[in-house]
């Protein structure tokens, strides 16, 4: 049986069912990535074209070979969770591959607010998806979850393709935001992680309006940052940074943070680990748009 989706703007069809994404009820006209599962030999110490073909190793899980932006081939090893396989293959395998495509992609997730998109990032545990999910809960749009990839029109305006993808969130989380009624299956077996149905989805590609890179601090507080700040949040916050050094893509995401920078507000978004000032990150949020 095969599953359709949208990931990043790209139809993608899979063998294997993905249930970090939201299943698209038709079959596209267009296919513009394959998820198909075979026989793979084992990964070469250093491939000779990762933008062609790159084949990674999960000990214990599977290989995975990502193939000139188009194809995703996996072999699961003896025994793999069906859960675990589809968190890499809908993650760092789709991201794989969408480096392959030449394409900058943020680790961040994305909400539209009012009319454009307002981007989260920051490294795993920073807050990005929950931030989104109050946002979202809160009545504003969810685009995408996880990554973000960036695009620019004919005039330079700086765009986020929609991406089919539920919120990954723990339980401590959806505790704190009272969205138990919307928790859906575990995102890996071997923790306490969950998806989340949000409650309404962009499925059109926006304008992107601002970027938030998340701190810890005392007090909420929102601060410009500055343009050598900038770049630097945009080359730390790349999706999978190993990915970009293997395939020689630093200057794509200078470029990119240079392009964001001519027309979106990048800051610097400080705020206390507890869920209790939820709603004055919120309020402080609107106001900054």
């Amino acid at each position: 049986m095969l599953h359709h989706y949208t990931v990043a703007g790209l139809h993608v069809t899979s063998d294997h069912l993905l249930p970090g994404l939201i299943e698209q009820p038709d079959t596209p006209a267009l296919v513009d990535v394959t998820i198909t599962r075979a026989p793979l030999p084992p990964a070469p110490e250093r491939p000779i074209n990762p933008l062609a073909e790159l084949i990674v190793e999960i000990p214990g899980l599977m290989r995975m070979a990502m193939r000139q932006g188009r194809e995703l081939v996996y072999d699961p090893a003896a025994g793999a969770s069906a859960g675990d396989l589809a968190l890499y293959l809908g993650g760092t395998g789709l991201g794989a591959l969408l480096h392959q495509r030449g394409r900058a992609v943020l680790h961040a997730s994305a909400v539209r607010m009012g009319d454009e998109a307002v981007l989260f990032c920051g490294a795993s545990g920073a807050g990005k998806s929950t931030i989104a999910a109050a946002l979202v809960n809160a009545g504003h749009g969810h685009v995408a979850d996880d990554f973000c990839v960036i695009d620019f029109d004919p005039d330079g305006i700086p765009m986020v393709a929609p991406d089919g993808r539920r919120h990954k969130l723990w339980q401590s989380a959806i505790d704190g935001l009272a969205i138990n009624d919307r928790r859906g299956g575990l995102v890996k077996s071997d923790f306490e992680k969950f998806f989340v149905d949000p409650r309404q989805i962009v499925t059109t590609p926006i304008r992107i309006g601002a970027i938030y890179s998340l701190v810890f601090a005392d007090q909420i507080s929102i601060i410009p940052a500055s343009p050598f700040e900038i770049v630097s949040i945009v080359q730390i916050n790349a999706y999978r940074p190993q990915l970009v050094a293997l395939m020689q893509q630093q200057q794509l995401y200078f470029d990119a943070a240079i392009g964001l920078a001519r027309h979106t507000p990048i800051r610097w978004l400080k705020r206390p680990f507890a869920f209790a000032t939820t709603n004055d990150l919120i309020a402080a949020l609107e106001l900054s748009l």
